[in-house]
């Protein structure tokens, strides 16, 4: 007998207004005991939906509408709350998406453990402490860890100890639901490591949900596509990659890339030479300046727990005015020290950094920053924190445009119409009246680059633009920036543990490793024969399904 059936199981958004929203759609499958399954799709697909529904996590507006979800011949979707609670000793148990939401701040880890060891009562008091320690060795962490609150560690050691939480329960079948989104290549590499290794020697049934389809069928030996509430293939990861029968999962599959092909394409982005530039752009171009940073060195003082910290030191490198760099390195390596002293938001320890006639390690006072901020702009990671979900698109707009330019009334009102006709948000006057949550995370991230536009900056600085976007949503903002660089003039700095992304859009790339910058080069050529062993370490850490 499998050990899981889900018989039509609809699960529903309901908010009490009369519609109810159906995420998940009379889905039916099948698990067996010691099985790795993928779960993928994009956001919106219902996979995070069914993976709460199938662990009974589901909260108000979600509930499940109807159908079965059969554990271990028990119908767990028509238990009561408590009667699920027992369940999940030695039932099933869920990793979340982000570890630092996962914990208790205030909490440190080892009181994480003796909280689900009281609630549940399965260890004996006096075996809490050893066991503890035994579960945080089973996921590589040093027992010290225990001792530390959530904070205190990094995003890949937090993911460690939800895995190992959600371990305490001796789990028969654990749902991992985007378990490394937003890690560094290193890391997520690391954790999937951990995650295989523990399903192998636990045997314990794993879905792994994610929207990284190059993550999925590496680890996974079965595939489930989902799309619009329904699973539309199901099969073996290896005729996924090799024939996949639905255009969905043929579209997924086709924004997948290895950064060291010889030729690296992806649908809907296409690089074009600087020559089919207008003759009046290259104008503009060649008027803009450079950003020179000479000997840059950020030294963080001595903190609670350790030495001081060399987060940059001694990097040197110059951004050509129409340029787009990458800045790559794994997590810690000083990608994001380099931005924030770049706009002037940290001030190195050492170092210069140039922009023309303006020293920006030099710059004091609030009007100096805006006039940098004037031509020097941010585009953020998150496209979900990055915009205030109170105000619409046009006043998140127009309060740059009004700032930097002075615009005011139906000037600025033509402006951020043209700014959102820019970034291909049209027809831009139903745009312009949305909030934040109307949007799909692609469409944010366009809003967050029409703001960062509204100065006509000279430099972007993209940190991290992509990295929590679907798979078909990231070509469309990539190619956007592009297309900006390549017809405005913009110089790019992005910055990346993405090297798929990076070769798509960069000329130049700079790999840093601890704040040191160990290989620079042309992008495709570093890439495709990297020197330094750290790149190669970055590189094999790349998923690659096909071997």
């Amino acid at each position: 007998m499998s050990l899981l059936r889900v018989e039509d199981l609809s699960v529903v958004y309901d908010e009490g207004h009369g519609t109810a929203f159906e995420a998940v759609k009379k889905v039916g499958f099948e698990l067996d005991q010691g099985e790795f399954v993928g779960l993928v799709g994009e956001s919106g697909s219902g996979k995070s939906t069914l993976g709460f529904a199938l662990t009974r996590l589901s909260k108000p507006p979600a509930r499940i509408a109807g159908g079965r979800i059969l554990f271990d011949g028990t119908d767990i979707a028509a238990l009561s709350t408590e009667e699920v609670r027992t369940q999940r000793q030695g039932g099933f148990a869920m990793v979340l998406q982000s570890g630092m939401n996962a914990l208790n701040p205030v909490r440190t880890i080892r009181n994480h453990f003796m909280d689900i060891f009281a609630a549940h009562g399965h260890v004996p008091p006096r075996a809490r402490a050893a066991r503890a320690e035994e579960l945080i060795a089973k996921v590589e962490l040093p027992p010290a860890t225990l001792n530390r609150y959530p904070g205190e560690l990094s995003g890949g050691m937090r993911q460690r100890v939800s895995i190992a939480l959600a371990l305490s329960l001796e789990p028969r079948l654990m749902v991992f639901d985007e378990p490394t989104t937003a890690l560094d290549v290193l890391v997520q590499h690391a954790v999937m490591n951990t995650i295989r290794q523990l399903q192998a020697s636990e045997n314990f049934t794993a879905v792994l949900i994610s929207h990284d389809l190059g993550v999925v069928l590496e680890a996974t030996q079965r595939v489930l596509v989902m799309h619009d509430g329904v699973i539309v293939e199901d099969a073996p990861s290896e005729r996924i990659l090799n024939a996949p029968q639905h255009p969905y999962t043929q579209m997924l599959l086709s924004h997948y890339g290895d950064p060291r092909a010889a030729e690296v394409t992806v649908p809907g982005l296409v690089r074009r030479a600087d020559a089919d530039v207008r003759p009046a752009d290259r104008q503009r171009v060649g008027a803009r300046e450079p950003i020179v940073v000479s000997n840059l060195t950020k030294v963080y003082p001595k903190g609670r727990r350790g030495s001081a910290t060399r987060a940059v030191d001694d990097v040197s490198f110059t951004l050509e005015p129409g340029m787009s760099m990458a800045l790559v390195g794994a997590s810690g390596s000083g990608k994001s020290t380099i931005a924030k002293m770049i706009t002037g938001v940290e001030r190195p320890t050492s170092g210069t950094i140039a922009f023309g006639g303006t020293r920006i390690d030099t710059l004091r006072g609030r009007r100096a920053l805006k006039q940098l901020h004037s031509e020097v702009q941010m585009v953020f990671q998150d496209p979900y924190a990055a915009l205030n979900p109170l105000h619409t698109v046009e006043y998140i707009l127009t309060r740059p445009v009004e700032n930097f330019t002075g615009l005011r009334g139906g000037a600025a009102r033509a402006r951020v119409l043209e700014l959102l006709e820019t970034v291909g948000l049209t027809p831009v006057e139903k745009f312009a009246t949305r909030l934040p949550h109307q949007l799909s995370g692609g469409q944010r991230q366009r809003v967050v680059i029409a703001r960062a536009l509204a100065s006509d900056p000279q430099v972007i600085i993209a940190d991290e633009p992509v990295s929590m976007l679907d798979m078909s949503l990231r070509a469309g903002v990539l190619a956007l920036l592009e297309e900006l660089r390549r017809t405005r003039g913009v110089s790019m700095l992005y910055i990346t543990h993405d090297l798929l992304s990076a070769r798509l859009v960069t000329d130049r790339i700079m790999v840093l490793d601890k704040g040191v910058v160990v290989e620079r080069g042309d992008t495709a050529e570093v890439l495709q024969r990297p020197q330094d062993d750290y790149t190669v370490r970055l590189l094999d850490a790349v998923p690659s399904p096909r071997g």
